[in-house]
Protein backbone atom coordinates (compact mmCIF):
# COMPACT_ATOMS: atom_id res chain seq x y z
CA UNK A 1 0.00 0.00 0.00
CA UNK A 2 2.79 2.44 0.90
CA UNK A 3 4.81 1.61 -2.21
CA UNK A 4 1.72 1.98 -4.39
CA UNK A 5 0.98 5.36 -2.84
CA UNK A 6 4.54 6.65 -3.32
CA UNK A 7 4.63 5.40 -6.91
CA UNK A 8 1.32 7.08 -7.67
CA UNK A 9 2.44 10.38 -6.16
CA UNK A 10 5.71 10.23 -8.11
CA UNK A 11 3.73 9.34 -11.23
CA UNK A 12 1.51 12.36 -10.61
CA UNK A 13 4.56 14.61 -10.62
CA UNK A 14 5.98 13.05 -13.79
CA UNK A 15 2.62 13.30 -15.56
CA UNK A 16 2.24 16.90 -14.40
CA UNK A 17 5.69 17.65 -15.81
CA UNK A 18 4.55 16.75 -19.32
CA UNK A 19 3.71 20.04 -21.04
CA UNK A 20 1.35 19.91 -24.04
CA UNK A 21 2.18 23.60 -24.53
CA UNK A 22 5.83 22.76 -25.14
CA UNK A 23 5.03 19.72 -27.29
CA UNK A 24 2.52 21.54 -29.52
CA UNK A 25 4.80 24.56 -29.78
CA UNK A 26 7.67 22.35 -30.96
CA UNK A 27 5.77 19.97 -33.22
CA UNK A 28 3.26 22.31 -34.82
CA UNK A 29 4.79 25.73 -34.42
CA UNK A 30 8.48 24.82 -34.57
CA UNK A 31 9.09 27.08 -31.57
CA UNK A 32 10.19 26.85 -27.96
CA UNK A 33 7.38 28.86 -26.39
CA UNK A 34 9.52 29.55 -23.33
CA UNK A 35 11.35 32.08 -25.48
CA UNK A 36 8.26 34.27 -25.83
CA UNK A 37 6.27 36.50 -23.50
CA UNK A 38 6.75 35.68 -19.84
CA UNK A 39 8.73 32.52 -20.55
CA UNK A 40 5.99 30.35 -19.07
CA UNK A 41 4.48 27.29 -20.72
CA UNK A 42 0.94 28.66 -20.76
CA UNK A 43 -2.11 28.29 -22.96
CA UNK A 44 -1.94 31.95 -23.98
CA UNK A 45 1.44 31.29 -25.61
CA UNK A 46 -0.15 28.54 -27.69
CA UNK A 47 -3.01 30.87 -28.63
CA UNK A 48 -0.65 33.56 -29.89
CA UNK A 49 2.13 31.55 -31.51
CA UNK A 50 0.46 28.34 -32.72
CA UNK A 51 -3.29 28.84 -33.14
CA UNK A 52 -6.57 29.27 -31.31
CA UNK A 53 -7.68 25.70 -31.97
CA UNK A 54 -4.55 24.34 -30.26
CA UNK A 55 -5.58 25.82 -26.89
CA UNK A 56 -8.39 23.26 -26.50
CA UNK A 57 -6.23 20.10 -26.34
CA UNK A 58 -3.67 21.95 -24.19
CA UNK A 59 -6.24 22.93 -21.56
CA UNK A 60 -7.92 19.50 -21.60
CA UNK A 61 -4.61 17.70 -21.11
CA UNK A 62 -3.53 20.08 -18.34
CA UNK A 63 -6.82 19.59 -16.50
CA UNK A 64 -6.59 15.81 -16.84
CA UNK A 65 -3.07 15.90 -15.37
CA UNK A 66 -4.66 16.79 -12.04
CA UNK A 67 -7.76 14.63 -12.42
CA UNK A 68 -6.26 11.30 -13.48
CA UNK A 69 -3.82 10.73 -10.57
CA UNK A 70 -6.47 11.67 -8.01
CA UNK A 71 -9.10 9.41 -9.57
CA UNK A 72 -6.60 6.56 -9.90
CA UNK A 73 -5.79 6.81 -6.19
CA UNK A 74 -9.48 6.54 -5.31
CA UNK A 75 -9.98 3.68 -7.79
CA UNK A 76 -7.08 1.78 -6.19
CA UNK A 77 -8.65 2.46 -2.79
CA UNK A 78 -5.54 4.25 -1.54
CA UNK A 79 -7.52 6.87 0.33
CA UNK A 80 -8.38 10.53 0.00
CA UNK A 81 -4.99 11.54 1.42
CA UNK A 82 -3.11 9.84 -1.42
CA UNK A 83 -5.56 11.22 -4.00
CA UNK A 84 -4.95 14.75 -2.71
CA UNK A 85 -1.17 14.21 -2.64
CA UNK A 86 -1.16 12.84 -6.19
CA UNK A 87 -3.17 15.81 -7.47
CA UNK A 88 -0.84 18.15 -5.61
CA UNK A 89 2.19 16.44 -7.15
CA UNK A 90 0.71 16.95 -10.63
CA UNK A 91 0.35 20.68 -10.02
CA UNK A 92 3.93 20.88 -8.74
CA UNK A 93 5.13 19.04 -11.84
CA UNK A 94 3.20 21.44 -14.05
CA UNK A 95 4.80 24.47 -12.40
CA UNK A 96 8.30 23.03 -12.02
CA UNK A 97 8.62 20.27 -14.65
CA UNK A 98 11.67 18.06 -14.51
CA UNK A 99 11.64 17.69 -18.31
CA UNK A 100 11.96 21.42 -19.06
CA UNK A 101 14.53 22.61 -16.54
CA UNK A 102 11.80 23.31 -13.98
CA UNK A 103 10.36 26.10 -16.13
CA UNK A 104 6.62 25.53 -16.41
CA UNK A 105 3.26 27.19 -15.94
CA UNK A 106 1.20 28.49 -13.04
CA UNK A 107 -0.81 25.39 -12.17
CA UNK A 108 -4.32 26.72 -12.69
CA UNK A 109 -5.52 23.94 -15.04
CA UNK A 110 -4.13 20.92 -13.12
CA UNK A 111 -5.35 22.50 -9.89
CA UNK A 112 -8.79 22.72 -11.43
CA UNK A 113 -8.50 19.10 -12.51
CA UNK A 114 -7.71 17.94 -9.01
CA UNK A 115 -10.44 20.10 -7.54
CA UNK A 116 -12.97 18.49 -9.90
CA UNK A 117 -12.38 15.22 -8.05
CA UNK A 118 -12.68 16.90 -4.64
CA UNK A 119 -15.77 19.01 -5.38
CA UNK A 120 -16.83 19.56 -9.00
CA UNK A 121 -19.72 21.85 -8.01
CA UNK A 122 -17.30 24.06 -6.08
CA UNK A 123 -15.14 24.43 -9.19
CA UNK A 124 -18.14 25.57 -11.25
CA UNK A 125 -19.44 28.02 -8.62
CA UNK A 126 -16.07 29.54 -7.72
CA UNK A 127 -15.11 29.92 -11.39
CA UNK A 128 -18.29 31.89 -12.03
CA UNK A 129 -17.68 34.02 -8.94
CA UNK A 130 -14.06 34.49 -10.01
CA UNK A 131 -15.07 35.76 -13.45
CA UNK A 132 -17.58 38.18 -11.92
CA UNK A 133 -15.01 39.40 -9.38
CA UNK A 134 -12.45 39.89 -12.14
CA UNK A 135 -14.86 42.16 -14.01
CA UNK A 136 -15.52 44.18 -10.84
CA UNK A 137 -11.98 44.42 -9.47
CA UNK A 138 -10.26 45.06 -12.81
CA UNK A 139 -6.90 44.80 -11.08
CA UNK A 140 -4.44 42.20 -12.46
CA UNK A 141 -2.55 42.15 -9.17
CA UNK A 142 -5.60 40.87 -7.31
CA UNK A 143 -7.69 39.05 -9.89
CA UNK A 144 -5.27 36.34 -11.05
CA UNK A 145 -6.21 32.93 -9.74
CA UNK A 146 -9.08 34.38 -7.71
CA UNK A 147 -11.25 31.29 -8.21
CA UNK A 148 -8.53 29.17 -6.61
CA UNK A 149 -8.60 31.38 -3.53
CA UNK A 150 -12.39 31.11 -3.36
CA UNK A 151 -12.10 27.32 -3.28
CA UNK A 152 -10.52 27.50 0.18
CA UNK A 153 -13.57 28.85 2.06
CA UNK A 154 -15.84 26.71 -0.14
CA UNK A 155 -14.00 23.54 0.89
CA UNK A 156 -13.53 24.53 4.53
CA UNK A 157 -17.19 25.45 5.01
CA UNK A 158 -18.42 22.38 3.15
CA UNK A 159 -18.76 18.73 4.21
CA UNK A 160 -15.10 17.89 3.62
CA UNK A 161 -12.37 16.33 5.72
CA UNK A 162 -8.88 17.55 6.55
CA UNK A 163 -7.19 16.05 3.45
CA UNK A 164 -9.43 18.10 1.16
CA UNK A 165 -9.01 21.23 3.28
CA UNK A 166 -5.23 20.95 3.33
CA UNK A 167 -5.28 20.25 -0.40
CA UNK A 168 -7.20 23.46 -1.15
CA UNK A 169 -4.76 25.57 0.86
CA UNK A 170 -1.73 23.81 -0.65
CA UNK A 171 -2.96 24.57 -4.17
CA UNK A 172 -3.13 28.28 -3.37
CA UNK A 173 0.39 28.15 -1.89
CA UNK A 174 1.75 26.41 -5.01
CA UNK A 175 0.14 28.95 -7.31
CA UNK A 176 1.35 31.86 -5.18
CA UNK A 177 4.90 30.49 -5.11
CA UNK A 178 4.95 30.23 -8.90
CA UNK A 179 3.67 33.80 -9.23
CA UNK A 180 6.09 35.40 -6.75
CA UNK A 181 8.51 36.73 -9.41
CA UNK A 182 5.66 38.41 -11.31
CA UNK A 183 4.04 39.81 -8.18
CA UNK A 184 7.34 41.24 -6.96
CA UNK A 185 7.83 42.93 -10.32
CA UNK A 186 4.27 44.24 -10.29
CA UNK A 187 4.75 45.76 -6.83
CA UNK A 188 7.92 47.37 -8.12
CA UNK A 189 6.01 48.79 -11.09
CA UNK A 190 3.26 49.99 -8.79
CA UNK A 191 5.78 51.96 -6.73
CA UNK A 192 7.08 53.51 -9.97
CA UNK A 193 3.56 54.35 -11.10
CA UNK A 194 3.71 52.00 -14.09
CA UNK A 195 1.03 49.55 -12.94
CA UNK A 196 -1.76 51.72 -14.36
CA UNK A 197 -0.21 51.22 -17.80
CA UNK A 198 -0.48 47.47 -17.36
CA UNK A 199 -4.14 47.66 -16.43
CA UNK A 200 -4.85 50.04 -19.32
CA UNK A 201 -3.05 47.70 -21.70
CA UNK A 202 -5.22 44.84 -20.44
CA UNK A 203 -8.43 46.80 -20.99
CA UNK A 204 -7.39 47.94 -24.47
CA UNK A 205 -6.33 44.41 -25.47
CA UNK A 206 -9.58 42.81 -24.28
CA UNK A 207 -11.72 45.56 -25.84
CA UNK A 208 -10.03 45.20 -29.22
CA UNK A 209 -10.52 41.45 -29.12
CA UNK A 210 -14.19 41.81 -28.20
CA UNK A 211 -14.71 44.28 -31.04
CA UNK A 212 -13.68 41.52 -33.42
CA UNK A 213 -15.88 38.99 -31.64
CA UNK A 214 -12.95 37.08 -30.15
CA UNK A 215 -12.13 37.28 -26.45
CA UNK A 216 -8.68 36.23 -25.31
CA UNK A 217 -7.76 35.55 -21.70
CA UNK A 218 -4.15 36.37 -20.85
CA UNK A 219 -2.30 35.63 -17.67
CA UNK A 220 -0.85 38.32 -15.44
CA UNK A 221 2.61 36.94 -16.17
CA UNK A 222 2.14 37.38 -19.93
CA UNK A 223 0.81 40.92 -19.61
CA UNK A 224 3.55 41.86 -17.19
CA UNK A 225 6.26 40.52 -19.48
CA UNK A 226 4.79 42.46 -22.39
CA UNK A 227 4.75 45.70 -20.38
CA UNK A 228 8.32 45.24 -19.13
CA UNK A 229 9.54 44.59 -22.69
CA UNK A 230 7.88 47.79 -23.91
CA UNK A 231 9.35 49.82 -21.07
CA UNK A 232 12.83 48.45 -21.74
CA UNK A 233 12.59 49.27 -25.45
CA UNK A 234 11.40 52.75 -24.56
CA UNK A 235 14.35 53.25 -22.20
CA UNK A 236 16.82 52.00 -24.81
CA UNK A 237 15.70 54.68 -27.26
CA UNK A 238 16.24 57.51 -24.81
Amino acid sequence: MLIQSLLLIAGGYLLGSVSPTYVIGRWLGGKDLRQYGSGTLSGSMVFEHVGRWAVVPVVLFDVLKGTVPALLALWLDLGVQVAAAAGLAAAIGHNWPIYYRFQGGRGISPSMGGMLVVDWLGVVVTNILGLVSDLVIRNPLLSSGIWLGLMVPWIWLGPHGWPERIYSVAMVIIYSASMLPEWRQMLHLKRKGELDKLQLATEVRVTSRLDRGVAQQRSVADLLSELISKLRRKDSHR
